[in-house]
This record gives structure tokens, C-alpha cells and sequence, in this order.
């Protein structure tokens, strides 16, 4: 059973300095201020050895990876006929050509292990998938495991104001926010810092997590 993104974000092209821009298959300015809203938090460096988890088609991953084009990224999925590289190389060029499919090292995991080396990653990514994992607990020890010390996990939910019946294309129903961090206190990691990205003035809304492991 795959990861699936229950909800595709909008996506903007990136310039090569690294400032979003207003992509002309778009044309909506909203879609910069979000992007660069989730570019800011995430605060990435050259330095940075990255992994996402969940990558999927590269919708979440692709648009941050146009804002480094000389950056490596680890693109982990479960699912290789929805994440692979034509897929990818598809993204890339909707979202401007400003990173390159050479960029991706595509790696295939489980329901229980990312099979990616250990203390490899100084920054995680893991957008619009906690929700979908069959196997939370397990999952989060793993990405422990491929953490550097000092090293953070990015995440990005839709949350929920009210439980609400899970969505046509989800296996799970979406978090509120209390259970989201239950989820994360009960697996030893500490939320560093949040933010929100989008409010949908209903009942669905969108943040960002900085979040690191702790001592059990």
C-alpha cells in the first residue's frame, strides 16, 4: 500500500538565486508568498544533506529543490510506479527547468523502514504524509535513525479544526493538531518551531513543523 498525497499543493517556479517567482503557468502572486514562506522556515544551506520522505510525484519536493539547482536530494517513496524519475523529469519542467533530474537520487522503501543510510541526513522532509503512515511509530524511530545529531525533520500536515471522515484519496482521516503532536511527544520528538502556511477559513488548515529527536 503506497503513500498517497491527499492533497497536491500549488506549486511556483523558483529562480536560480533561490527567490520564488511568479511562475507564467500560474500567475498567481499567493502561490510566491507560500512558497517562500515554506523556503524560509526550512532555512536550507549548501551544506545541507537532505532526504524527503514520501516524495511521490515530487509535487512538495520539486519547487524547493528549482530554489538550489546545484543541490543533491534523496527522493524517498514505497510506491515506484508513482514515484520514479519520468515522473519527476515531468515536474521539473512544469515548474520552470531550474533544478535537474540529476539532482534526485531515487530510493524505494516500506511501510516500516525509509532503507536509507543511517545519521546521513541533516534535514528531513516528510510533507502531507505523517497522516498517511500505516506505521507511525516505527516510521518516526526510522527517520530518527537517518537523522545526523543536531539534525531536524520538516513537517508539513494539513490539520483539522474537527475530526472530520477521511478524504476520497486518503487511507487515513487528516490530524487535528492535538493528535498530531501527541503522535509526535509519544515517538520522542519535540516540535522546535511551527508555522502556519495556509488557512483554508474552514475547517482545514496547513503548518510547518521543525521538530528534532529527544531522549526517551
Amino acid at each position: 500500500m503506497r503513500r498517497y498525497h491527499c492533497l497536491i499543493l500549488l506549486f511556483v517556479a523558483v529562480a536560480a538565486n533561490g527567490q520564488p517567482a511568479v511562475s507564467t503557468k500560474t500567475g498567481d502572486s499567493s502561490l510566491v508568498s507560500t512558497q517562500k514562506t515554506i523556503l524560509n522556515f526550512i532555512n536550507i544551506s549548501m551544506q545541507d544533506t537532505i532526504a524527503d520522505i514520501g516524495t511521490g510525484a515530487g509535487y512538495n519536493l520539486v519547487p524547493i529543490a528549482n530554489a538550489y539547482p546545484t543541490l543533491h536530494f534523496t527522493a524517498e517513496d514505497i510506491d515506484s510506479n508513482y514515484c520514479n524519475r519520468k515522473k519527476l523529469l515531468r515536474q521539473i519542467r512544469a515548474t520552470g527547468n531550474n533544478t535537474s533530474i540529476e539532482n534526485f537520487d531515487i530510493r524505494y522503501g516500506t511501510e516500516t523502514s525509509t532503507n536509507l543510510p543511517p545519521a546521513a541526513y541533516s534535514k528531513v522532509l516528510a510533507f502531507d504524509v505523517l497522516h498517511e503512515m500505516s506505521a507511525k511509530s516505527l516510521m518516526l524511530a526510522d527517520i530518527r535513525r537517518i537523522l545526523q545529531p543536531g539534525g531536524s525533520v520538516y513537517i508539513e500536515e494539513i490539520l483539522v479544526h474537527k475530526k472530520a471522515k477521511k478524504e476520497r484519496a486518503c487511507n487515513y482521516p487528516y490530524l487535528t493538531e492535538q493528535e498530531f503532536k501527541e503522535i509526535l511527544e509519544d515517538n520522542h520528538y519535540l516540535v522546535k518551531k511551527e508555522q502556519l502556511v495556509f488557512d483554508s477559513g474552514h475547517n482545514k488548515y496547513i503548518k510547518i513543523f521543525e521538530c528534532v529527536p529527544v531522549l526517551p
